[in-house]
C-alpha cells in the first residue's frame, strides 16, 4: 500500500465515522422526542445524542442546524452548562441566527445568571459568512486592480482599502477584547471556589458560583485551574468541574 492511500484513507476514515455519530445523534434525538412525556425513557436517549454530537465534532462541517440540535439535546439530556456554551459556539460563527440565539436567551433566563452575555460587535464582524464577502471582494477588487483599466480600477483600489480597514478594525476589537475575554463557564453542579490547587485547601467564603456562570482562567497546575469572575473572585478549580472553550 503506497504513502497516498494511507494519507487518503486517515482523511476519510475519520470522516466517516464522524458521519456515523452524528446519524446516531439524530436517530437519538429522534427517539427521544417521540418518549419525550416519559422523561424517565426519553432522558437517556437524549444523553446518548449529546455524547454523539461531541464525538462528531470538528470532523463535519459545522452549520446552525448542527449547534441548535446539539444545544437541545444537550438541554434534554439535563446539561443546561453544556447546552449554553454550545449555543455560544454556535453564535461566534453565526451570530445573527434567530434560533440559536433564542436558545441563548432562554438559557440565561432558566439558569438566572446575572450577566447577560450577547453576540458582540467583534463576534458579528468576525463571523464565517461575512468574512467570505470581504474575501470575495477584496479578491474582486485586486483583480479590477491589474486585469482592467477602465473605471473598475479605481473601484477595486476603493474596495481593497475598504478591506484592509475592515480587516484592521476587526483585528484591533479582538486583541481589545482579549484581556477580557472568559473562557469557561462552570459545569452542571454549583460550584466553590477553592483557596489552593488541592483538595485539601478549603474553600473561599461566600456562595457557591452557579452552573455556567463566566470565568476566566488565568493558570493552571495539572488538572487545577485559577480563575476570577465577573465580580472579583478568584479561586482555584477542578478541570472536571468546568466547560472550556476552546474556541473554533
Amino acid at each position: 500500500m503506497n504513502l497516498g492511500m494511507l494519507v487518503l484513507i486517515s482523511l476519510v476514515f475519520p470522516y466517516q465515522q464522524a458521519q456515523e455519530d452524528f446519524d446516531k445523534a439524530r436517530d437519538y434525538y429522534n427517539q427521544g422526542l417521540v418518549l419525550r412525556h416519559d422523561a424517565t425513557q426519553a432522558r437517556p436517549l437524549f444523553k446518548l445524542s449529546s455524547v454523539a454530537f461531541r464525538n462528531c465534532v470538528g470532523h463535519l462541517p459545522e452549520t446552525p442546524v448542527f449547534f441548535r440540535e446539539w444545544a437541545s439535546a444537550e438541554l434534554l439530556a439535563g446539561n443546561p452548562a453544556h447546552a449554553l456554551m454550545v449555543s455560544r459556539r454556535g453564535l461566534r460563527l453565526f451570530p445573527c441566527d434567530a434560533s440559536l440565539l433564542k436558545i441563548n436567551h432562554w438559557l440565561l433566563h432558566e439558569l438566572n445568571l446575572e450577566e447577560a452575555v450577547t453576540a458582540s460587535s467583534v463576534q458579528v464582524l468576525g463571523s464565517r459568512n461575512i468574512l467570505f464577502i470581504i474575501a470575495a471582494l477584496n479578491l474582486f477588487g485586486w483583480v479590477a486592480i491589474f486585469r482592467t483599466r477602465s473605471k473598475l480600477r479605481k473601484i477595486g483600489f476603493f474596495i481593497v482599502c475598504g478591506c484592509v480597514l475592515y480587516a484592521c478594525t476587526v483585528i484591533s476589537k479582538y486583541k481589545g477584547k482579549q484581556g477580557f475575554a472568559f473562557n469557561a463557564i462552570v459545569a452542571e453542579k454549583p460550584l466553590y471556589l477553592k483557596v489552593g490547587n488541592e483538595s485539601s485547601y478549603p474553600n473561599h467564603s461566600g456562595l457557591a458560583l452557579k452552573p455556567a456562570t463566566q470565568l476566566k482562567i488565568l493558570d493552571h497546575q495539572d488538572d487545577w485551574f485559577l480563575v476570577n469572575t465577573l465580580d472579583g473572585r478568584y479561586g482555584w478549580v477542578m478541570a472536571n468541574d468546568i466547560l472550556i472553550d476552546l474556541g473554533n
